[in-house]
């Protein structure tokens, strides 16, 4: 029987042409994520990378109509080159914008051949709308990941 925490669980998994090291590196470095960890029509306009366990990040986002969205949250643990877990909100704009509820996203980075059997779970959707805006943006994300490694720039 599936619980609606289950439902409201975003699961994607993907094959990555490199090793997991330079994954993990992907994920990571504010350079190599400003150039994938966006959909398409978004771009990285800044952002902050604490990457220890209580440490904070921030991913300043800005779309082609100008406007802007910010992602943050803390990480909770982190494996070199094997895990990554920490939590995911949205600041909300205007005047007194508060944020989106937390979710808690693991990526999980599994040697396979010479590649990365890269494992994304985001739990804590409050609806499945969230969890299926979710869904789009990471895909599209990760398309961007697999092309950053077969274009050769990370």
């Amino acid at each position: 029987m599936t619980t609606q925490t289950e439902k409201l669980t975003l699961r994607l998994e993907r094959l990555i042409a490199a090793p997991p090291e330079r994954v993990f590196a992907a994920w990571t470095q504010p350079d190599l994520l400003a150039q994938w960890s966006s959909p398409p029509g978004i771009t990285i306009d800044g952002g902050d990378l604490d990457l220890r366990v209580g440490g904070y990040w921030r991913v300043q986002m800005r779309g082609e109509d100008g406007s802007v969205r910010e992602a943050f949250g803390t990480y909770r643990e982190i494996v070199p080159a094997k895990r990554l877990v920490y939590t995911h909100a949205w600041r909300l704009g205007g005047p007194g914008g508060g944020t989106t509820p937390e979710t808690v996203l693991t990526v999980e980075f599994r040697a396979e051949g010479s590649g990365t059997r890269l494992v994304l779970t985001q739990s804590g959707f409050e609806s499945a709308e969230s969890r299926d805006g979710h869904r789009i943006g990471w895909s599209s994300s990760i398309d961007n990941l697999e092309k950053l490694f077969v274009e050769k720039r990370a």
